[in-house]
């Protein structure tokens, strides 16, 4: 049964993404995201009992929105290339663009790992749910559930890997972040991945 709207959750979550895009994600308290949605503290606690609490709502939901852009843009595009290394080439470059979530991986770095350390399972879920949304209809069930989990799996490690190290080549460019993918990326692919294309 899906979950009712929640008007005040989604002001809270609204006000943290402007909260967060202005100071940070450290320097920012619950009263001062309640005062933003208009909401009282109490109204704010009852959803979020605190801020880390509150985060990884805001990273869940821009990661659901980004990642439902991502798969949009990937299934109305048509071929190009090689099609597993445009779909990383255009995460990275959409990530980067993001106004929040760009923003804590380059100045919290330490907290994302920290959130990717509780919430991992949810992030792969939500990147398998855009997978299912991308491939071709049938193709999911043909490589099976466990390939399009490990699938999703394998490219946020390799987005983490883009996004947050450094490294010796230039990523800078969509054409540095597909060499990357087709010198790293693609030969990682779960092995279901390679029998059959997307």
């Amino acid at each position: 049964m899906p979950e009712r709207p929640d008007p005040a959750r989604q002001a809270i979550l609204d006000a943290a993404v402007v909260e967060f895009e202005q100071h940070g994600f450290r320097k920012v308290a619950l009263e001062d995201v309640a005062r933003r949605a208009g909401v009282s503290r109490t109204t704010s606690y009852r959803r979020f009992t605190n801020r880390d609490e509150l985060v990884a709502a805001v990273v869940d939901r821009e990661n659901a929105a980004l990642f439902a852009d991502i798969a949009a843009e990937l299934k109305h595009s048509g071929p190009q290339g090689d099609y597993y290394v445009e779909a990383f080439t255009l995460a990275i470059l959409k990530f980067r663009r993001h106004r929040v979530l760009h923003r804590m991986i380059t100045d919290e770095p330490g907290f994302i790992l920290h959130l990717a350390q509780q919430h991992w399972g949810a992030a792969v879920e939500r990147m398998a749910e855009a997978l299912r949304v991308i491939f071709p209809a049938g193709f999911a069930e043909r490589i099976g559930e466990a390939a399009v989990i490990e699938f999703a799996d394998t490219i946020l490690r390799y987005a983490a890997m883009a996004l947050m190290l450094p490294s010796v080549q230039p990523l800078d460019t969509a054409d540095d972040i597909r060499a990357f993918a087709t010198r790293h990326f693609l030969p990682s692919l779960p092995a279901a991945l390679h029998t059959g294309s997307a």
